[in-house]
């Protein structure tokens, strides 16, 4: 029998260790991946740590240097930029070194003069009647089309940014409202319950009483849900694997909102607003640089039909022959300089089409322009109006919370004296939860409706 104990409670003992080795086990591994998810690369030696509550701009500049859409975006550039130094190698000289060794039946193998020679040869085209600098100047224009393309990118995502960091801040204020609101309703069931056994209230405000706490506790659990998503969003738009457990700091601009009702306003004049967007607009000035390309393609379809003249200057030294007699270098170089002017006679139409083509597409760019300028200018009303609107909504969603808060306190008063019924509680009481998410939303929408119109007007960027 003592052996059978003994040999139990050896057994319970080892598995107590294990249990506790394995709780070392994963909180260690716990530990190692929240030490792993500290700091974030951005490349070129630089780190940020996400173990600290982040800012907006910090949100923002890890984005920029971690999002695939940046990314692919840069590298349009870096071709766009490439395509620039082509155009400009052609006013350069071209040097060419060739070289070639050879026997057969009639060369024996071996390292005779026959067998071998060598040449260098350079040519500079001096002049060609304007088509180099007409590509040039096309791929400066398509190169300004890709920076167009690459800072439309950029404010796109700044702006999905800063939505998703506000909608993750907004969540957070909606779990402390739904907490609030949870703490009433349980304060209510504990007060009807006593107000039921003292014979002041009915069942039926109990049962009622219990099913308001209910809903407020499946809207913390909603709320709870929605915050997580919000964070997982924004890590996953930041370049980031959507479970690493970022934090953000809350915008001080709230806090005085709450208790001072001071927030910024810049005064905006719509007509302004419509000028800048026209002006800066990434869209447009994308369009514009392949209106001036095509320009200048157009140009080089109508060299195509005129003579072309070009003068090019060639000199070659024969490298194998001056190797072996140094003293006679007069007799291995040669140059000549080219004079040429050419004529198309007849190419079956075929130059005069490629002209019409290229002016049906100037035609068709500047329409396009039109259009996109006229939905450019519809984007940016709308954006003010939203903003105007967003900006009336603060006051009016303070004084809510204001009047709705005063309600639900003289309503409890007037219940505890047995003026009201209970449900004149509860009515109260969803006033102000309305109250205080209209607080929230609106302030929220506000911060975003500004971002929305600074992207409408085409001066979205990182602020300091």
């Amino acid at each position: 029998m003592r052996k059978a104990l003994l040999v139990v409670l050896v057994a319970l003992i080892a598995v107590s260790v294990s249990e506790v080795s394995a709780e070392s086990n994963s909180v260690a591994r716990g530990q190692t991946n929240e030490n792993s998810l500290a700091t974030v690369d951005l490349g070129l030696g630089t780190k940020m740590d996400v173990s600290e509550p982040l800012t907006l701009n910090q949100c923002i500049k890890i984005a920029l240097e971690r999002s695939p859409g940046i990314r692919m975006a840069g590298l349009d550039l870096k071709v766009a930029n490439l395509d620039v130094a082509d155009a400009w190698a052609n006013y350069l000289p071209e040097v060419d070194a060739n070289g070639q060794y050879r026997f057969s039946d009639t060369i024996d193998f071996g390292w005779e003069r026959q067998n071998y020679d060598a040449q260098i040869a350079a040519s500079w085209t001096i002049w060609d009647h304007g088509r180099r600098e007409a590509g040039l100047a096309q791929a400066k224009a398509n190169e300004r089309a890709v920076q167009n393309d690459y800072d439309r990118t950029e404010q796109a995502l700044i702006f999905d940014i800063t939505g998703a960091y506000y909608d993750l801040l907004q969540a957070e204020k909606l779990i402390d409202v739904d907490e609030k609101l949870l703490e009433i309703s349980r304060g209510n069931v504990e007060k009807v319950t006593a107000f039921q056994e003292a014979g002041r209230a009915i069942p039926s405000d109990v049962a009622a009483a219990r099913v308001q706490q209910a809903n407020d506790e499946l809207a913390l659990i909603n709320d709870q849900n929605n915050l997580e998503l919000a964070r997982a969003r924004l890590a996953s738009l930041m370049g980031l694997d959507p479970g690493v457990p970022i934090e953000v700091q809350d915008d001080p601009d709230y806090r005085i909102y709450t208790e001072a009702a001071l927030v910024t306003r810049e005064e905006l004049d719509l007509e302004d607003s419509v000028a800048k967007a026209t002006q800066n607009r990434p869209e447009l000035n994308r369009l514009r640089a392949r209106l001036t390309s095509l320009e200048w393609s157009l140009k080089l379809a109508r060299l195509n039909r005129w003579p072309v003249i070009t003068a090019e200057y060639n000199y070659d030294v024969l490298l194998d022959d001056y190797l072996r007699d140094r003293d006679n270098f007069k007799k291995y170089r040669n140059w000549d300089a080219v004079a040429r002017i050419s004529f198309p006679l007849f190419d079956g139409g075929a130059s005069a089409r490629r002209e019409q083509s290229a002016e049906i597409a100037i035609q068709q760019m500047r329409e396009d322009m039109s259009e996109r300028e006229r939905e450019i200018s519809l984007e940016v009303q709308q954006a003010y109006f939203n903003l105007e609107r967003a900006k009336k909504s603060l006051d009016i969603a303070r004084e809510q919370v204001r009047d709705a808060t005063e309600s639900l306190n003289v309503t409890q008063g007037r219940y505890e004296q047995n003026m009201v019924i209970f449900l004149e509680v509860l009515s109260a009481q969803a006033r102000y939860a309305q109250a205080l998410t209209n607080q929230i939303k609106a302030f929220y929408d506000f911060k975003i409706a500004k971002k929305a119109l600074q992207r409408a007007m085409g001066t979205l960027q990182v602020e300091d």
